[in-house]
């Protein structure tokens, strides 16, 4: 009776039993040092090639990295320093509640001939929102936003626009 390993095998010829079993091909590993890899090797172009577009999700990197991996202490937590991260990358409506930090800033200013006006602490780079034209007598409002531009720090402009002379000019702003 052919036996192998404690296993009975019915009319077997006993020479193949003396066979050795297949064994997996040896997995070779190379040692890779920090200094092996150049720094601008893994660049869009071979990233590009290896990996399919939206490969790399979160849920994909959580899996794949230990929880300590993206840490301050090895310094790969500076990937999500501001500045790395632009809104590009980020998709609409992602961002929402207390992580807003560019208040939107309501200023109210004595109306006058068409030109400059002051906004105290309006600046170069904030975004006009709206500028309303309130009506001294009537209490109308009027949007004169397209008129308006941001021209220096403090200062907002209509150059040969509306003259505003007697009312209120009601400023909206996205200080940024």
């Amino acid at each position: 009776m052919p036996w192998h390993n404690g296993v009975y095998i019915p009319r077997q010829d006993t020479s193949v039993m003396s066979q050795p079993a297949p064994t997996a091909p040896a997995v070779r590993t190379l040692p890779i040092e920090e200094d092996d890899v150049d720094d601008d090797f893994f660049d869009e172009g071979i990233l590009n090639t290896k990996f399919s577009t939206g490969s790399f999700t979160a849920t994909v990197i959580k899996r794949l990295l230990p929880p300590a991996v993206i840490s301050v202490a090895n310094g790969l937590r500076s990937l999500f320093s501001p500045g790395f991260v632009n809104t590009e990358l980020i998709e609409d409506g992602a961002v929402t509640g207390a992580k807003i930090t560019n208040p939107i800033k309501v200023a109210l200013i004595n109306g006058g001939s068409a030109g400059v006006h002051t906004v105290t602490g309006i600046k170069i780079g904030d975004e006009l929102i709206s500028v309303l034209e309130q009506n001294g007598t009537s209490g109308l409002l009027t949007d004169l936003t397209t008129e308006f531009a941001i021209v220096k720090v403090d200062t907002i402009s209509n150059s040969g626009g509306t003259n505003t002379n007697g009312d209120k000019l009601l400023i909206l702003y996205l200080s940024k």
